[in-house]
């Protein structure tokens, strides 16, 4: 199973946009970088970290900030 299915459609189109405007990416790109960020966001959760569940709306806010730091716009 693939885990962008996990997020809500609306939410995975805003944040591979976000992705590939933020960071100069792909669609392939940022579906990729999405992917990968699962396992970190969960270690995050239950570490008791500042973050909700994966693909709750406070990760769609989270995760653009955190990508805005790793712009090369920067």
């Amino acid at each position: 199973m693939d885990v962008l299915d996990e997020l809500p459609p609306a939410s995975r189109s805003e944040l591979i946009l976000m992705l590939r405007t933020t960071l100069q990416v792909t669609s392939q790109s940022a579906e990729n970088i999405l992917r990968s960020s699962e396992p970190f966001w969960n270690a995050l959760e239950d570490a008791g970290g500042p973050v909700d569940s994966w693909g709750g709306g406070e990760f769609c806010t989270l995760f653009e900030q955190i990508c805005a730091l790793l712009s090369p716009q920067r």
